[in-house]
């Protein structure tokens, strides 16, 4: 069993990152498939669940990572009182919230469909789906099983399970 520690989380992340913004095509991000589409080619989609959304009572709130430009939603999905499951998103744009209403900062979330973390004195405006998905976190918050969506589409299939044992993505 591999001992992982934040700072190890923190650099797969930015490598991972770095992979990403480097393979990533500029492309809009549309609604997700309603009826949960998923591939039969790729073993590990079946165990990324669908991101329940802050109004389900697994819904246990979001923070700032560490490694600028991302934001981590956590969830406790078994109600068990221990985290087991966070997505985290890239930050699009940032705006002061005393020069925009929470409404305003809805309508353009959804204009430009986007999500938005609010938050005093800053709203955060980011990626409507998840560019990770973590499965089995630790009392430090780090992820025993993290999948990259590097089209930040939505859970479709295309999601890539990285290990920190074994990264998938080519490393010199």
């Amino acid at each position: 069993m591999v001992v992982r520690t934040g700072k190890r989380i923190r650099n797969f992340l930015v490598s991972a990152l770095v992979a990403t913004v480097a393979c990533t095509c500029a492309m809009p991000v549309f609604a997700q498939d309603g009826g949960g589409f998923k591939p039969e080619g790729n073993q590990y989609t079946d165990q990324i669940p669908k991101e329940p959304g802050w109004k389900a009572p697994s819904y246990r709130g979001w923070e700032l990572v560490s490694i600028p430009g991302l934001i981590s939603t956590y969830y406790d999905l078994d109600l068990d009182g221990e985290l087991d499951y966070a997505v985290i998103r890239k930050i699009i744009k940032k705006m002061p919230s005393q020069k925009v209403t929470i409404k305003e900062a809805i309508t353009i979330a959804r204009v430009d469909h986007l999500a938005v973390y609010v938050s005093h004195p800053t709203l955060y405006f980011t990626k409507k789906y998840p560019l990770f998905y973590c499965r089995g976190l630790d009392f430090r918050k780090n992820c025993q099983n993290i999948w990259v969506d590097v089209g930040e589409d939505g859970l479709n299939g295309n999601e890539t399970l990285y290990t920190l044992s074994v990264p998938n993505f080519p490393v010199r």
